[in-house]
């Protein structure tokens, strides 16, 4: 834990301020930098025995060495103490068969770099990694509970009450994991302080839920055991994402099996990449089953403690923190937070809480699911493409959690002097800067005469306070790049004292050209200059080290790269195998044609198909034999193809029925902003700033919908870019407007009867063309659904028709689909009353008064059930005097009465229905007489 800022009540009114007061978790400064040698349990080692090694077999095992059986860290895995030291009883143990693999117990360390920092402004390091706009997508961890692997929790700490389940304690089960160190408390908070509860800071993960598991002591260490026990303890007990803000040098196969099992389980374990500041593998984090966090700085630069490397996936801020502290820790009249925080500890929970995040949105996510998320959508910094300090880039919890992405953070200018091929000439001196991560700047010095030279490189002011520091490395090679010798000043030895670090080589140099390379050891960049100066005199000499294998590459064009060797190489050893392209930002390899001049030292790599524009690339060379058969030393280095316009894109559009199908297929791209789709009515073309905007995204297709019949469109589409490069030119599709009419022969016909139905399909400027295709449809007159009667196409003037016998009441209209070149087009309904046929038979025509006649026939169709009504005219209107239910086959019969001499004319009505309209048989007249 470094030393912090504590927040001081002030008064009444509960609002905080900065203030100087004492710092409760004083650390020696620079305790926790470098390598060092892992520290053990000197008196126990782990083992873990074969799965079908008896009981027997086990107690025989630990005999053979006098071994004793301690804790029980999981059903396989034990702790043994034995009479002689910890290291000696582990080549013991591993000769038993019935051990499956023996571990050193390695102690795992908090992840804290000492400091003394103050700042008034806390917790503006979540926008960096935009942890606040995530909130708008997303602010609930739900049910992926955290467990906390540190040294406890202040489980009644007022930002936490609410946020913690029960927890474990694994050096003593029957004690609660209180935290007596403050670590814990701090890495809980930044992960599940409560957020919008009026006090205290907010917790990444909003109201997520947390098990503490105190595998680290009082005193900020634990063993393997412990951190084996409590990882199998937090997976057990439901922890989805688990958090790990420890660790040391040492692998251990016994705590990698336990990681993999707990991965097997389902667990996202995020871990703290390490404080030493140097390129070294830091456990757990090293592990590729696991999430290893570096830190930066607020604006998104690496510190110089950060442990880097090719085990490094990505970078959050952990510089400057504030998160929660221990009530009991915390002096009177102070508030229990802590400000200015800073190691990878503090950045591996950001991580973990947006891993908590994402994995309640996408919940059937794997582990590896949600490490791949957050890497792909971490913003790139420092050395383009995936770096040994960023990893992948700096987390992006908006971008994770499905928001739009943001501009990578901006990197220096190439100054042009990364490989001895491009170094600048020196005289005496020289002052610049390590402009990124990484940054190797290379500089010749020319002699007339060998002679001894001195070569210092000094950084400025080394201040533990600040996030970078210049630790410098200078190296000096003779003009084969063969090196001469060198030095390195990583870390004062004593930190207080604020003043430069120099590292000086004294080398004996051949007449001619000598190389001068010059880097931060430490990795981290530095706007504060160096200095870099050579003088004639010192002792001299050389002291023996790897070549530099690389003069220059040139990878500035799409279609071709090139890498000048730094001395002759076995041709046979040049191949694409052991001379290769790979796209930085995937790690997947470009496939390539690779040839070697042999005169020249050059390898030519030519991509089988064009590098994508702006995107990093590696050179990489590993398996090249010198001259003499010794093996070259490996070589990468980075380079970024130009940002050209994106391509015109392949554009097709469909036009149908008041809209468009539009589509597009994009050339390869890494760095899509948007495809921009706009339209104009008629022939015109739109532009970037006229029309209308129909589609503006990253999907390969859209549908146009709301548009108008009988209306040209004319659609233009472009690609643009995340540095806002346009395609050029104009991706163009028109769609030219059709009309199509329908006349039917007529609208009221009797059942059993024909139609005709004419149409006509025409341009909107009454052009016509044969062939056409025109879809006629009908539905009942009391339906919903259309279905087509029948497939036509056009005459040369446009035009068609069809005859058609309908059953019921029917609704026609005719459509032109449309197609690459045409707007579809719809008739309006044109609805046909089909009346049904209605015989009749009057028998007998003349009666007497008082006999009976009779009125019968059929409905055609036949409507069962439904009535029929007999009419009967007089006073010069029709009236219904009597109905009957029509039988199954239609037949209806009346019996009539009259009651006064004269004629009668009569006749049936049908008064129609949903299928058929109004019918009336023919007038009948019967004579009284």
């Amino acid at each position: 834990m470094v030393a912090a800022t504590l927040v001081v009540v002030t008064g009444s009114s509960g609002s905080a301020d900065v203030s100087a007061a004492p710092r409760p978790f004083k650390a020696k400064a620079g305790a926790d930098r470098g390598v060092g040698k892992a520290k053990y349990d000197a008196k126990s080692v782990l083992v873990q025995f074969k799965p079908k090694a008896t009981s027997s077999a086990r107690k025989a095992a630990l005999a053979k060495v006098n071994g004793r059986s301690g804790e029980s860290v999981s059903p396989d895995v034990v702790t043994v103490t034995g009479d002689v030291p910890a290291p000696e009883l582990l080549k013991k143990v591993k000769a038993d068969p019935a051990v499956e693999q023996a571990s050193l117990n390695y102690i795992r360390r908090k992840s804290a770099t000492p400091g003394d920092l103050y700042y008034t402004n806390y917790q503006k390091y979540l926008p960096t990694v935009r942890v606040n706009q995530a909130w708008d997508l997303s602010k609930s961890a739900g049910s992926q509970t955290v467990a906390v692997l540190d040294t406890g929790v202040d489980a009644g700490h007022p930002d936490l009450v609410g946020h913690l389940l029960p927890g474990y304690n694994t050096f003593n089960t029957a004690l609660a994991p209180n935290d007596g160190d403050g670590h814990g408390t701090a890495v809980t908070g930044i992960i599940a302080a409560g957020t919008g509860n009026s006090i205290g800071i907010a917790g990444v993960a909003w109201n997520a839920k947390v098990r503490p598991v105190k595998v680290l002591d009082d005193g900020g260490e634990g063993s393997d055991a412990n951190v084996i026990n409590g990882l199998n303890w937090a997976v057990k007990n439901g922890a989805r994402v688990v958090n790990m803000s420890l660790g040391s040098s040492e692998d251990s196969p016994i705590l990698h099996t336990a990681i993999k099992n707990a991965v097997a389980k389902g667990v996202v374990l995020v871990a703290a990449s390490g404080n030493t500041g140097v390129s070294a593998p830091h456990y757990p984090a090293a592990y590729p089953e696991v999430l290893s966090v570096g830190a930066t700085n607020w604006y998104g630069a690496v510190t110089d403690f950060s442990t880097y490397g090719d085990t490094v996936d990505i970078a959050a801020p952990g510089y400057d923190i504030t998160s929660t502290a221990p009530r009991a820790k915390t002096p009177a009249g102070y508030e229990p937070y802590l400000m200015g925080l800073s190691g990878t500890s503090f950045s591996s929970p950001i991580v973990a809480g947006v891993a908590a995040l994402v994995r309640n949105k996408w919940p059937t996510f794997t582990p590896a699911q949600v490490m791949a998320r957050l890497k792909a959508t971490a913003r790139d910094a420092g050395p383009r493409g995936i770096d040994p300090y960023f990893g992948a880039g700096m987390l992006d919890a908006y971008a994770a959690l499905g928001g739009k992405w943001a501009a990578d953070f901006p990197v220096a200018t190439n100054d042009r002097d990364d490989l001895p091929g491009t170094a600048k000439s020196l005289q005496t001196s020289v002052s610049s800067t390590f402009a990124v991560e990484g940054d190797v700047d290379w500089y010749s010095v020319q002699s007339t005469t060998a002679r001894n030279l001195k070569v210092s490189l000094t950084g400025s002011v080394f201040d533990v306070g600040l996030p970078v520091n210049i630790g410098p490395r200078v190296e000096v090679y003779d003009v084969d790049l063969k090196r001469l010798g060198s030095a390195v000043n990583p870390f004062p030895a004593n930190p207080a004292v604020r003043a430069p670090l120099t590292a000086t080589a004294n080398v004996s140099v051949p007449a001619g050209v000598a190389y001068i390379a010059v880097r931060n050891d430490n990795g981290s960049r530095d706007t504060r200059p160096y200095t870099l100066s050579v003088s004639e005199g010192g002792p001299g000499g050389t002291t023996a080290g790897t070549a530099y294998p690389v003069r220059s590459v040139d990878g500035g064009s799409r279609a071709l790269a090139e890498l000048l060797f730094a001395r002759p190489v076995l041709p046979a050893s040049v191949t694409a195998s052991t001379v290769q392209l790979v796209n930085a930002k995937t790690g997947s390899t470009v496939g390539a044609t690779v040839t070697y001049d042999a005169t020249a030292k050059k390898a030519r790599i030519t991509p089988a198909a064009r590098l994508m524009d702006n995107t990093p690339y590696w050179f990489v060379v590993n398996g090249v034999q010198e001259a003499d058969g010794t093996a070259l030393a490996p070589f990468r280095s980075v380079f970024t193809t130009l940002d050209e316009a994106p391509a015109k894109p392949e554009f097709t559009a469909t036009g149908a029925y008041l809209a468009a199908n539009l589509s597009w297929k994009l050339a390869p791209m890494s760095d899509l902003d948007q495809v921009i789709v706009r339209r104009v009515v008629g022939g015109s073309e739109p532009t970037l700033t006229t029309g209308t905007l129909v589609y503006a995204g990253t999907a390969s297709a859209f549908k146009d919908t709301g548009l108008a019949q009988n209306t040209t469109y004319t659609y233009g589409v472009w690609v643009k870019d995340r540095t806002g490069h346009v395609s050029t030119p104009i991706a163009l599709r028109h769609l030219i407007g059709m009309k199509t009419g329908i006349v039917v022969s007529t609208t009221n016909l009797v059942y059993g009867s024909s139609l005709t139905i004419n149409g006509s399909t025409l341009r909107i400027d009454n052009q016509a063309r044969a062939d056409w295709p025109v879809n006629l449809y009908v539905r009942p007159k009391n339906g919903t659904k259309f279905t087509l009667l029948a497939a036509l196409k056009t005459s040369s003037t446009g035009r068609l028709s069809f005859v058609h016998k309908p059953t019921v009441s029917s609704v026609y209209m005719m459509t032109f689909p449309g197609d690459a070149d045409y707007m579809g087009t719809r008739t309006p309904d044109v609805t046909v009353q089909v009346a049904p046929t209605i015989s009749a038979v009057l028998s007998p025509t003349a009666i007497r008064l008082g006999q009976t006649s009779a009125f019968s026939g059929y409905v055609g169709p036949a409507h069962a059930g439904q009535a029929a009504y007999l009419q009967q005219y007089g006073n010069k209107v029709w009236k219904s005097i009597a109905s009957v239910k029509l039988s199954t086959s239609g037949k209806y019969a009346f019996g009539m009465k009259p009651a006064v001499r004269g004629q009668i004319a009569y006749r049936v009505w049908f008064p129609g229905d949903a299928d058929h309209g109004p019918a009336f048989s023919a007038n009948k007249i019967i004579t009284i007489s």
